[in-house]
């Protein structure tokens, strides 16, 4: 297995937390687009979601918006390379999230609302001995 990272930007991580802080102790949830290359995901925009649970312990992105912004992704030429969202909690994938991570198998961002911590994590088929097939991937944050 390769070493994989992802990288985000000062300002996007700003925006982040503008993004969690608007919203009033509800679980954020953003769709983060760019391009993987080689064993890198580039974050190069950073989408707010509407959260439909309206909940501080859960999230559910809208159809319907999904795929405005999957379709808005290729017309970018972009993809989406992670999916973000805050918990109240330690920013470690729920049962929940570990389910959605097999389905989606991009960078999950998690940052918690209680210790501002942010950490990252993805789905890997490779990762045989690790807890539910997730491996913890390093964030490195880039110059603008």
């Amino acid at each position: 297995m390769h070493h994989q990272e992802i990288a985000i930007s000062v300002r996007q991580l700003l925006t982040i937390d503008h993004i969690v802080k608007a919203g009033n102790n509800q679980e954020s949830c953003e769709l983060l687009l760019g391009r993987k290359k080689v064993n890198v995901y580039e974050i190069k925009q950073v989408i707010p979601m509407n959260n439909r649970d309206a909940s501080e312990v859960s999230f559910t992105m809208d159809e319907n918006e999904l795929m405005q912004i999957y379709k808005y992704a290729e017309l970018l030429n972009t993809s989406v390379v992670g999916i973000f969202h805050s918990h109240p909690s330690k920013p470690f994938p729920s049962e929940t999230d570990k389910t959605f991570m097999e389905i989606n198998p991009v960078p999950w961002l998690i940052k918690s609302t209680i210790t501002d911590e942010m950490r990252c994590f993805i789905f890997s088929d490779s990762s045989k001995g690790r807890i539910d097939g997730i491996e913890e991937i390093k964030i490195v944050v880039v110059k603008d």
